[in-house]
């Protein structure tokens, strides 16, 4: 019995997977330059907070992105999923905001 996925592919799946995870790769990449910039201004306003005495923590802020995030959410990422990555950039934000060290 024949694979669909290469009868639908033009019977080269392994040429399609590449190009699927060459694109991947890609996306990882914007992700990764984008997640940067975000940190490099969460270092900004972590400046701002010790300037300002301002606590490091703001759980309400924090909240408050995810819920913004949760309700823009088109899927297919669910919202569990969601919530465990930006909970992990919001805590590598902090870690910026607590030390004066630039990016690697």
């Amino acid at each position: 019995m024949p694979d669909s996925n290469s009868e639908k592919n033009g019977g080269k799946p392994q040429a399609d997977m590449s190009a699927l995870r060459l694109a991947i790769d890609e996306i990882d990449a914007k992700i990764l330059d984008l997640v940067n910039q975000r940190l490099l201004l969460a270092q900004q306003i972590g400046a701002a907070k010790k300037q300002g005495g301002i606590q490091i923590i703001d759980r309400g802020r924090e909240k408050e992105i995810i819920e913004r995030l949760r309700r823009s959410n088109n899927g297919p990422l669910d919202a569990n999923g969601l919530q465990r990555i930006f909970e992990a950039i919001i805590a590598a934000g902090r870690s910026v905001q607590k030390t004066d060290r630039g990016p690697k």
